[in-house]
């Protein structure tokens, strides 16, 4: 998918953010916190005037940062905000024109600075050690895009690839071995004994902090600060956790009053069905059908048996709240037949990588007071726990709903579906809000 520029803006992973070179050599960069073209060029209208006496130093970086905040904040609202005090608003001569970018020769990529890398650290790898490298740089390049400016990479982005590194499972079984890096950080579900051990975490980080820290910044000075700084990979032991009744009040809330999109629906959904992310992030409008028995509306998951088992193949009823706070009519807006298209194929990794910031932003620990990874899977999680240590008594109720194998020893043989009519409940009981 391509997206179109602004000036003085880049993308990454869609969204569009602010990015001016200052005066002192430094530069300032700001997430718009949108990846439509049209609301960033409605702010953009409003930032351009200011960009000359913000890249002098007039402004102070501070001031700007506030009234971008607020911009964004005011244009969600449709509520007006002043221009920033004592400037004019007639936008200078050196300002460029519509169509120029935003100093395009200053940027580094992350796929350049990677050559750069290899042309004077790869001299002396041996084919294994470049092979393995290039696949620890991949993933690095998957969940944060190769062409992304070197100097727009933080400290939070290189913690959300850890998270990432952390959940991948081992490529010397199958049916991971045949699988690229993409498809790699798309499982979900990995049994704990499948996922990479704590050497090939580690080794992942060691490649990032040496590119980053020793090449970058230290050898270079392309970076004044590396962003590797500070991030420590975590023990393999540590496994999925779950997130508290609290922590998922708080996703809910927070999702329930964004605008609608992919994010708010697709946070919503795992939270009332504890499906996969994928099974939500591929759903079709030919997969919500109408149960004549119960009189529901429900989810045809992995329609045609392409589910990731055979049990992944099921019904999952869909939740009042949802039908409520208007994910329907939502559907029906949708031109293409893929509900989610924006993030239902390669840019998957996007889902986790968003939810990740949502977690930071509501102060929701990555780890729980065991030790255990709280990702978007974990969600899932949370989900199967508040179930069963409430509302449902037939764990096969829930196994079916979640899409989890029938437990029962022999007689799992003789094991069929449940009618839906029968399962409802499983879904009806998950109160959030």
């Amino acid at each position: 998918m391509r997206y179109k520029t602004l000036p003085y803006t880049f993308q990454r992973n869609g969204n569009y953010y602010l990015q001016i070179r200052l005066s002192n050599g430094r530069m300032f960069k700001k997430s718009l916190l949108t990846d439509s073209y049209r609301e960033a060029s409605a702010l953009m209208v409003r930032i351009t005037p200011h960009v000359p006496f913000v890249k002098s130093l007039v402004t102070p970086i501070s001031m700007l940062d506030e009234f971008v905040s607020n911009l964004i904040l005011s244009e969600r609202r449709a509520v007006k905000v002043p221009l920033l005090p004592s400037l004019p608003i007639v936008v200078p001569a050196e300002i460029e024109g519509p169509s120029a970018q935003a100093e395009p020769e200053n940027v580094l990529t992350l796929s350049d600075a990677w050559v750069m890398y290899k042309a004077e650290k790869g001299r002396n790898w041996t084919k294994s050690i470049s092979m393995a490298n290039e696949r620890y740089i991949e993933v690095l390049f998957v969940v944060l895009g190769k062409n992304t400016d070197v100097t727009a990479i933080t400290k939070q982005d290189i913690r959300q690839v850890m998270e990432v590194v952390e959940n991948l499972p081992k490529r010397v079984v199958q049916p991971y071995r045949s699988m690229n890096v993409q498809q790699l950080i798309d499982c979900d579900d990995v049994p704990p004994d499948e996922l990479v051990g704590v050497e090939a975490i580690h080794k992942h980080l060691k490649v990032y902090k040496s590119l980053f820290k020793t090449f970058l910044t230290e050898n270079k000075d392309i970076l004044m600060k590396s962003p590797t700084d500070g991030v420590v990979a975590a023990s393999s032991k540590a496994r999925f956790g779950e997130y508290s009744s609290a922590e998922m009040k708080k996703f809910v809330k927070w999702a329930h009053k964004q605008p609608d999109g992919w994010l708010k629906w697709i946070t919503l959904l795992l939270a009332y069905t504890g499906a996969r992310r994928g099974e939500i992030a591929k759903l079709e409008k030919s997969q919500i059908k109408f149960d004549e028995d119960s009189q529901r509306y429900y989810f045809l998951i992995a329609e045609g048996g392409q589910g990731k088992t055979e049990n992944a193949t099921r019904q999952v009823v869909i939740h009042p709240k949802l039908i409520e706070w208007g994910f329907m009519e939502y559907v029906d807006l949708q031109w293409k037949e893929r509900i989610f298209s924006e993030v239902a194929g390669t840019n998957m990794t996007k889902i986790g990588k968003e939810f990740a910031d949502v977690r930071d932003q509501l102060g929701i620990p990555y780890l729980d007071d065991f030790g255990q990874r709280r990702l978007l899977h974990s969600i899932r999680h949370s989900v199967c726990s508040a179930a069963m240590a409430g509302w449902v008594k037939n764990i096969l109720h829930l196994q079916q709903t979640v899409g989890h194998e029938k437990s029962g020893g022999i007689t799992k043989r003789y094991l069929h579906t449940f009618p839906l009519s029968s399962v409802c409940y499983v879904i009806d009981g998950i109160r959030w809000i």
